[in-house]
Protein backbone atom coordinates (compact mmCIF):
# COMPACT_ATOMS: atom_id res chain seq x y z
CA UNK A 1 0.00 0.00 0.00
CA UNK A 2 0.93 3.29 -0.75
CA UNK A 3 2.40 5.85 1.32
CA UNK A 4 -0.44 8.00 3.43
CA UNK A 5 -2.73 5.49 1.42
CA UNK A 6 -4.58 4.47 4.71
CA UNK A 7 -5.74 8.27 5.49
CA UNK A 8 -7.75 7.81 1.89
CA UNK A 9 -9.92 5.36 3.77
CA UNK A 10 -12.96 6.89 5.32
CA UNK A 11 -13.11 5.05 8.81
CA UNK A 12 -9.69 6.31 9.23
CA UNK A 13 -10.42 9.56 8.30
CA UNK A 14 -13.37 10.05 10.74
CA UNK A 15 -11.02 8.89 13.37
CA UNK A 16 -8.38 11.31 12.52
CA UNK A 17 -10.76 13.73 12.60
CA UNK A 18 -12.49 13.40 15.21
CA UNK A 19 -9.70 12.19 17.39
CA UNK A 20 -6.54 13.81 16.61
CA UNK A 21 -6.51 17.61 18.25
CA UNK A 22 -7.07 15.14 21.34
CA UNK A 23 -4.45 13.06 20.73
CA UNK A 24 -2.23 16.04 19.11
CA UNK A 25 -2.95 17.46 23.14
CA UNK A 26 -1.61 14.15 24.94
CA UNK A 27 1.50 13.93 23.08
CA UNK A 28 2.98 17.40 23.28
CA UNK A 29 6.35 17.84 22.84
CA UNK A 30 6.99 14.42 23.83
CA UNK A 31 7.68 11.41 21.51
CA UNK A 32 4.95 8.96 21.52
CA UNK A 33 4.86 5.21 20.43
CA UNK A 34 1.53 3.74 18.71
CA UNK A 35 0.17 0.42 19.68
CA UNK A 36 -1.93 -1.06 16.40
CA UNK A 37 -4.45 -3.84 18.27
CA UNK A 38 -5.07 -6.99 16.97
CA UNK A 39 -6.13 -7.12 13.17
CA UNK A 40 -7.93 -3.44 12.96
CA UNK A 41 -6.40 -1.73 15.01
CA UNK A 42 -3.22 -2.52 12.81
CA UNK A 43 -4.89 0.35 9.82
CA UNK A 44 -6.15 2.72 12.32
CA UNK A 45 -2.74 2.84 13.85
CA UNK A 46 -0.87 3.20 10.87
CA UNK A 47 -3.41 6.01 9.25
CA UNK A 48 -2.98 7.19 12.64
CA UNK A 49 0.94 7.48 12.71
CA UNK A 50 1.18 8.77 9.12
CA UNK A 51 -1.29 11.75 10.17
CA UNK A 52 0.86 12.20 13.30
CA UNK A 53 3.94 12.84 10.78
CA UNK A 54 2.51 14.94 8.47
CA UNK A 55 1.38 17.11 11.15
CA UNK A 56 5.34 17.25 12.59
CA UNK A 57 4.54 15.13 15.38
CA UNK A 58 7.36 12.64 16.96
CA UNK A 59 6.09 9.19 16.53
CA UNK A 60 6.90 5.83 16.30
CA UNK A 61 4.91 2.46 15.71
CA UNK A 62 4.46 -1.20 16.57
CA UNK A 63 1.49 -3.69 16.74
CA UNK A 64 0.68 -6.30 19.05
CA UNK A 65 -2.20 -9.18 19.98
CA UNK A 66 -4.42 -8.52 23.25
CA UNK A 67 -2.11 -11.03 24.26
CA UNK A 68 1.37 -9.29 24.12
CA UNK A 69 2.29 -11.07 21.20
CA UNK A 70 3.97 -8.95 18.19
CA UNK A 71 4.89 -6.22 20.87
CA UNK A 72 8.78 -4.42 20.03
CA UNK A 73 9.22 -3.20 23.87
CA UNK A 74 12.40 -1.29 22.65
CA UNK A 75 9.88 1.53 21.08
CA UNK A 76 8.17 2.32 24.27
CA UNK A 77 11.06 3.02 26.36
CA UNK A 78 10.69 6.66 27.84
CA UNK A 79 7.66 7.69 25.29
CA UNK A 80 4.03 8.20 25.86
CA UNK A 81 1.97 5.41 24.35
CA UNK A 82 -1.58 4.97 22.93
CA UNK A 83 -2.91 2.24 22.03
CA UNK A 84 -5.26 2.47 19.02
CA UNK A 85 -8.20 -0.25 18.47
CA UNK A 86 -11.65 0.18 15.97
CA UNK A 87 -13.96 -0.53 19.29
CA UNK A 88 -14.47 -1.59 22.86
CA UNK A 89 -17.50 -3.78 23.30
CA UNK A 90 -17.47 -6.02 26.21
CA UNK A 91 -14.20 -3.95 27.34
CA UNK A 92 -12.61 -7.83 28.25
CA UNK A 93 -9.58 -7.51 26.13
CA UNK A 94 -9.46 -3.28 26.87
CA UNK A 95 -8.55 -4.64 30.70
CA UNK A 96 -6.05 -7.22 29.24
CA UNK A 97 -4.28 -5.12 27.14
CA UNK A 98 -4.52 -2.03 29.66
CA UNK A 99 -3.57 -4.23 32.89
CA UNK A 100 -0.24 -6.10 30.76
CA UNK A 101 0.87 -2.38 29.45
CA UNK A 102 0.62 -1.00 33.32
CA UNK A 103 3.25 -3.84 34.67
CA UNK A 104 5.63 -3.23 31.56
CA UNK A 105 5.21 0.64 32.89
CA UNK A 106 7.44 0.74 35.69
CA UNK A 107 10.27 -1.43 33.79
CA UNK A 108 10.25 0.51 30.43
CA UNK A 109 10.22 3.84 31.57
CA UNK A 110 6.69 4.62 29.82
CA UNK A 111 5.55 8.11 30.62
CA UNK A 112 1.49 7.25 30.29
CA UNK A 113 -0.26 4.81 28.69
CA UNK A 114 -3.91 5.83 27.21
CA UNK A 115 -6.11 4.41 24.54
CA UNK A 116 -8.03 4.83 21.53
CA UNK A 117 -11.27 3.87 19.87
CA UNK A 118 -13.75 4.75 17.19
CA UNK A 119 -16.58 3.26 18.99
CA UNK A 120 -17.00 2.86 22.75
CA UNK A 121 -19.96 0.59 23.95
CA UNK A 122 -18.53 0.51 28.10
CA UNK A 123 -17.08 3.84 28.38
CA UNK A 124 -13.53 3.29 28.57
CA UNK A 125 -11.66 3.97 26.38
CA UNK A 126 -9.23 7.44 26.58
CA UNK A 127 -10.19 8.61 23.83
CA UNK A 128 -13.23 7.67 21.59
CA UNK A 129 -15.93 8.96 18.89
CA UNK A 130 -18.89 7.49 19.06
CA UNK A 131 -20.44 5.02 21.21
CA UNK A 132 -22.86 2.24 20.80
CA UNK A 133 -27.08 2.72 21.29
CA UNK A 134 -27.64 2.77 25.09
CA UNK A 135 -30.68 0.31 25.59
CA UNK A 136 -34.18 1.28 25.79
CA UNK A 137 -34.99 -0.29 29.30
CA UNK A 138 -32.18 -0.66 31.42
CA UNK A 139 -31.97 -3.36 34.00
CA UNK A 140 -30.04 -4.59 36.61
CA UNK A 141 -28.18 -7.22 34.61
CA UNK A 142 -27.38 -4.33 32.02
CA UNK A 143 -25.12 -3.32 34.25
CA UNK A 144 -21.59 -4.79 35.15
CA UNK A 145 -19.40 -5.36 37.82
CA UNK A 146 -17.76 -2.57 37.07
CA UNK A 147 -20.80 0.38 36.42
CA UNK A 148 -21.89 -1.54 40.01
CA UNK A 149 -18.72 -0.60 41.92
CA UNK A 150 -18.82 2.96 40.73
CA UNK A 151 -21.93 3.42 41.66
CA UNK A 152 -21.12 2.26 44.80
CA UNK A 153 -18.18 4.16 45.84
CA UNK A 154 -20.40 7.44 44.35
CA UNK A 155 -23.12 6.28 46.67
CA UNK A 156 -20.53 6.25 50.00
CA UNK A 157 -19.04 9.81 48.92
CA UNK A 158 -20.08 11.79 45.74
CA UNK A 159 -17.01 13.64 46.01
CA UNK A 160 -14.81 10.54 45.87
CA UNK A 161 -11.99 11.09 42.84
CA UNK A 162 -12.08 9.28 39.78
CA UNK A 163 -8.62 8.64 40.35
CA UNK A 164 -9.69 6.84 43.57
CA UNK A 165 -12.11 4.48 41.94
CA UNK A 166 -10.03 3.80 38.84
CA UNK A 167 -7.53 2.09 41.45
CA UNK A 168 -10.36 -0.21 42.26
CA UNK A 169 -11.79 -0.63 39.07
CA UNK A 170 -8.73 -1.29 37.00
CA UNK A 171 -9.58 1.39 34.63
CA UNK A 172 -8.20 5.09 34.00
CA UNK A 173 -9.33 8.10 35.43
CA UNK A 174 -10.98 8.64 32.17
CA UNK A 175 -12.29 5.34 31.69
CA UNK A 176 -14.04 5.86 34.88
CA UNK A 177 -15.19 9.51 33.88
CA UNK A 178 -16.70 8.54 30.47
CA UNK A 179 -18.70 5.41 32.72
CA UNK A 180 -20.01 8.14 34.65
CA UNK A 181 -21.20 10.78 32.23
CA UNK A 182 -22.58 7.76 30.19
CA UNK A 183 -24.68 6.63 33.77
CA UNK A 184 -25.87 10.06 34.27
CA UNK A 185 -26.71 10.55 30.84
CA UNK A 186 -28.88 7.64 30.53
CA UNK A 187 -30.64 8.65 34.31
CA UNK A 188 -29.21 5.40 35.65
CA UNK A 189 -26.99 7.66 38.45
CA UNK A 190 -28.09 11.29 39.92
CA UNK A 191 -25.18 12.94 41.63
CA UNK A 192 -26.41 15.46 44.22
CA UNK A 193 -26.25 17.11 47.27
CA UNK A 194 -28.31 15.88 50.20
CA UNK A 195 -28.64 17.27 53.74
CA UNK A 196 -28.39 15.27 56.96
CA UNK A 197 -31.94 14.63 58.32
CA UNK A 198 -30.59 13.89 62.22
CA UNK A 199 -29.07 17.54 62.09
CA UNK A 200 -32.23 19.20 61.56
CA UNK A 201 -35.42 16.83 62.68
CA UNK A 202 -36.85 14.75 65.19
CA UNK A 203 -39.30 13.11 64.08
CA UNK A 204 -41.39 11.78 61.10
CA UNK A 205 -44.89 10.89 60.36
CA UNK A 206 -46.54 8.34 57.35
CA UNK A 207 -49.96 9.59 56.72
CA UNK A 208 -52.25 8.16 54.48
CA UNK A 209 -54.76 9.95 52.54
CA UNK A 210 -58.00 9.13 50.74
CA UNK A 211 -59.03 11.94 48.64
CA UNK A 212 -60.90 12.45 45.23
CA UNK A 213 -58.69 11.77 42.11
CA UNK A 214 -57.98 15.42 41.68
CA UNK A 215 -57.53 16.48 44.77
CA UNK A 216 -54.86 13.43 45.07
CA UNK A 217 -53.29 14.99 42.10
CA UNK A 218 -53.47 18.31 43.70
CA UNK A 219 -51.48 17.15 46.82
CA UNK A 220 -49.06 15.34 44.71
CA UNK A 221 -48.42 18.79 42.98
CA UNK A 222 -48.37 20.62 46.31
CA UNK A 223 -45.87 18.08 48.17
CA UNK A 224 -43.51 16.92 44.83
CA UNK A 225 -41.67 20.35 46.19
CA UNK A 226 -42.26 20.20 49.60
CA UNK A 227 -38.89 19.94 51.78
CA UNK A 228 -40.43 17.93 54.39
CA UNK A 229 -41.40 15.64 52.69
CA UNK A 230 -38.86 12.11 52.06
CA UNK A 231 -41.74 9.71 50.73
CA UNK A 232 -44.75 10.50 48.47
CA UNK A 233 -46.29 7.53 46.95
CA UNK A 234 -49.80 6.88 45.07
CA UNK A 235 -51.11 3.64 46.51
CA UNK A 236 -54.42 1.58 46.26
CA UNK A 237 -56.33 -0.06 49.69
CA UNK A 238 -57.27 2.08 52.36
CA UNK A 239 -55.88 5.18 50.90
CA UNK A 240 -54.92 6.04 47.75
CA UNK A 241 -51.79 8.42 48.30
CA UNK A 242 -48.84 8.03 51.58
CA UNK A 243 -46.96 11.06 52.59
CA UNK A 244 -44.11 10.68 54.61
CA UNK A 245 -42.75 13.68 56.53
CA UNK A 246 -39.54 15.23 58.65
CA UNK A 247 -40.40 17.23 61.24
CA UNK A 248 -38.75 19.09 64.43
CA UNK A 249 -41.86 18.64 66.47
CA UNK A 250 -45.10 17.41 67.12
CA UNK A 251 -46.68 20.64 66.58
CA UNK A 252 -45.29 21.08 62.79
CA UNK A 253 -47.04 17.31 62.12
CA UNK A 254 -50.29 19.06 63.32
CA UNK A 255 -49.98 22.27 61.69
CA UNK A 256 -48.96 20.36 58.53
CA UNK A 257 -51.89 18.25 58.29
CA UNK A 258 -54.44 20.50 59.35
CA UNK A 259 -53.03 23.18 56.91
CA UNK A 260 -51.86 21.29 53.56
CA UNK A 261 -54.33 18.27 53.63
CA UNK A 262 -57.48 18.24 55.78
CA UNK A 263 -57.45 22.60 54.46
CA UNK A 264 -58.46 20.78 51.14
CA UNK A 265 -61.70 19.92 49.61
CA UNK A 266 -62.61 16.44 48.72
CA UNK A 267 -60.30 14.82 51.47
CA UNK A 268 -62.62 11.47 52.95
CA UNK A 269 -60.12 10.31 55.38
CA UNK A 270 -56.31 10.94 57.04
CA UNK A 271 -54.66 8.63 59.08
CA UNK A 272 -51.59 9.39 60.59
CA UNK A 273 -48.89 7.35 62.71
CA UNK A 274 -45.97 9.25 64.04
CA UNK A 275 -43.04 8.05 64.79
CA UNK A 276 -39.20 8.91 65.02
CA UNK A 277 -36.66 9.67 61.85
CA UNK A 278 -36.91 7.54 59.54
CA UNK A 279 -34.60 4.20 59.63
CA UNK A 280 -34.06 4.97 55.51
CA UNK A 281 -33.43 7.44 54.15
CA UNK A 282 -30.60 8.98 56.44
CA UNK A 283 -30.39 12.64 54.17
CA UNK A 284 -32.89 13.57 51.71
CA UNK A 285 -32.25 16.30 48.94
CA UNK A 286 -33.81 19.60 48.42
CA UNK A 287 -36.00 20.92 45.87
CA UNK A 288 -34.65 23.79 43.80
CA UNK A 289 -36.38 26.63 44.78
CA UNK A 290 -35.66 30.29 45.64
CA UNK A 291 -36.61 31.53 49.00
CA UNK A 292 -39.61 33.53 49.16
CA UNK A 293 -42.57 34.22 51.00
CA UNK A 294 -44.11 31.69 49.98
CA UNK A 295 -43.33 28.54 50.31
CA UNK A 296 -43.10 26.19 46.76
CA UNK A 297 -46.40 23.58 48.54
CA UNK A 298 -47.86 27.31 47.90
CA UNK A 299 -48.47 28.18 51.74
CA UNK A 300 -48.47 32.10 52.92
CA UNK A 301 -45.41 31.22 55.41
CA UNK A 302 -45.82 35.43 56.86
CA UNK A 303 -49.20 33.75 58.12
CA UNK A 304 -48.21 31.27 59.67
CA UNK A 305 -48.31 31.13 63.79
CA UNK A 306 -44.66 29.80 63.89
CA UNK A 307 -43.43 32.30 61.44
CA UNK A 308 -41.48 34.31 64.35
CA UNK A 309 -39.48 30.97 65.03
CA UNK A 310 -39.74 29.29 61.83
CA UNK A 311 -37.67 25.63 61.49
CA UNK A 312 -39.78 24.17 59.56
CA UNK A 313 -39.62 24.86 55.63
CA UNK A 314 -35.88 25.49 54.67
CA UNK A 315 -36.96 26.70 51.27
CA UNK A 316 -38.82 29.91 53.35
CA UNK A 317 -37.46 33.60 53.83
CA UNK A 318 -38.81 33.24 57.36
CA UNK A 319 -36.83 29.62 57.72
CA UNK A 320 -34.87 30.31 61.16
CA UNK A 321 -33.58 26.70 61.65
Amino acid sequence: MKKNTFLELKPIQKFVTGLGQDIKKYIGKDTVCIIGLGDDGVFYGKGLYQWLLKEGKKADITFMDDDGKGLEENKLKGRKVLIVDNDIITGKSHRKTMNMMREKKNRLQIKDIKFAVLCDRTGQADFAIEGYPAPISWKLKDLDETDLEIIQSLSKGGRTHFVEIAKRTGLTSAGVKNRVEKLIKNRILEIKGLINIEKFYTMSASIGIEGDPKTISRLVKKFENCPLVYHLDKVSGIHNLVVGIVAPDPERIEYFIDKQIRSEHGIQHVEVNIGGLPIIPKAMALPAFKRTKISPCGAKCNECEYKSKCNCCFLSIWYKG
